[in-house]
């Protein structure tokens, strides 16, 4: 069922009344969001702050789940990241001071998978755009095209519930 509601996700976020720009926006800022480990206040900021700008929402939802899944494999990679940020010798005045704030301690960025994680995510959400916009504009006509020719892609779609729905009433 978790299968079927993502794929049912992925295929609005292609079909949505949204521009290739907003879709290639919501895949990008899918891509910091699933790489960050959640559970913290950074997450919480990041999914607010993200969601916040004209972007498509389920395009957005299906990077991060995608993400998500990617991050546990590159927990190496940002754990080396987040060490040598955190063990820098020039930056250490800066770690101090955060974690001396009020608030911001509880984004765990002493945490190095956290930090090296966020660092990755923010370098990664300008090429992740570049390379998602001729995609989208690419691939979307096609796959809506394919899709309307195939009673599972609509069934996916929603548009089976949909007509049942309305049939009812």
């Amino acid at each position: 069922m978790f299968l079927i509601q993502c794929l049912r996700l992925f295929l609005r976020s292609l079909t949505a009344e949204c521009s290739y720009r907003e879709i290639a926006a919501g895949l990008a800022g899918g891509v910091l969001l699933g790489l960050v480990p959640k559970g913290n206040l950074l997450a919480v900021m990041l999914m607010i702050g993200v969601s916040s700008v004209r972007l498509s929402l389920p395009a957005l939802f299906f990077s991060t789940f995608l993400f998500s899944w990617i991050a546990i494999s590159l927990d190496g990679v940002c754990s080396s990241i987040g060490e040598f940020l955190l063990t820098n010798q020039e930056l250490q005045p800066l770690w101090i001071w955060l974690y001396n704030q009020p608030v911001i301690p509880w984004t765990d960025f002493n945490n190095t998978i956290v930090l090296g994680s966020f660092v990755l995510g923010s370098v990664l959400i300008v090429p992740s755009y570049c390379a998602a916009l001729p995609l989208t504009e690419r691939y979307t006509p096609i796959v809506i095209g394919r899709m309307k020719k195939y009673r599972l892609a609509t069934w996916l779609w929603g548009a089976e519930w949909a007509e049942r729905v309305r049939s009812a009433i």
